[in-house]
């Protein structure tokens, strides 16, 4: 079936392979939605494109009652509206609201830092510890293998942080979706090799904050390490 639709043109105009058929572990509503949002974060799904509940069931292989869901909460943040009753378009944000929107997630994410340096316990220092050795065994490796052992790093942080609410807003807050990330790590593994190992070293100086329960410290370093990755990730949108 995925290989079908990714043949076939998209029924709504889009480029082939623009969204993948979903599969049956998740609930469908769930699958619906990060495929939509991921889809509008990195491009796939344009600004102003009209959006419609058939033709997004029929490219995720489900039916129109886990898309509307799905559309029903990318409206609630913003993403998605309805310019009239009929009509469904993905939402233009300007540089500016980008920007801003980022800055949200970078927040967001260092208080949980500040959150999980008052709870880490030792057996989380050593899941921590562990997934920095993999990421510098793996920082020349492909893209998308950094770029998941670096997301098993932050979902460790928020299960230390144990707060689901916080987690739900950065997440919320996220624009740049996995293939502008992955832009980032290959950025980083070439032409900015130097901000490759600033990141390194701000896992492992994240790792002790945590370990000496300092606050202050684990806020500041997710701050500045988010901070360094938006500039890197804005510059080169511009540039492109």
């Amino acid at each position: 079936m995925a290989n079908l639709l990714a043949m076939t043109e998209s029924p709504l105009g889009w480029p082939a392979g623009a969204l993948e058929p979903l599969g049956r572990t998740v609930p469908l509503a769930d699958q619906a939605y990060q495929s939509i949002r991921e889809a509008i974060a990195t491009g796939r799904i344009r600004p102003g494109e009209r959006l419609t509940e058939r033709g997004l069931a029929m490219l995720l292989g489900v039916s129109p009652t886990p898309v509307r869901e799905a559309l029903r909460r990318l409206a609630q943040e913003g993403l998605v509206e309805r310019p009239t009753p009929r009509t469904l378009t993905v939402v233009e944000h300007s540089a500016e609201e980008l920007v801003e929107l980022q800055y949200a997630e970078i927040m967001l994410r260092a208080t949980l830092a500040r959150i999980a340096a008052a709870k880490a316990t030792q057996p989380d220092i050593a899941r921590l510890s562990g997934i920095v050795k993999e990421l510098e065994a793996a920082a020349e490796s492909d893209p998308g293998t950094v770029l998941d052992i670096a997301a098993r790093f932050d979902q460790a942080v928020n299960d230390i942080a144990g707060n689901p609410a916080i987690t739900a807003l950065y997440q919320t807050a996220r624009v740049f979706g996995r293939d502008r990330r992955l832009r980032s790590v290959e950025l980083m593994q070439t032409s900015r090799r130097d901000l490759g190992a600033r990141h390194l070293q701000a896992h492992r100086a994240l790792v002790e904050a945590l370990q000496a329960h300092d606050q202050n410290r684990a806020e500041r370093v997710v701050r500045d390490h988010l901070g360094s990755t938006l500039a890197l990730l804005l510059s080169d949108l511009g540039e492109r």
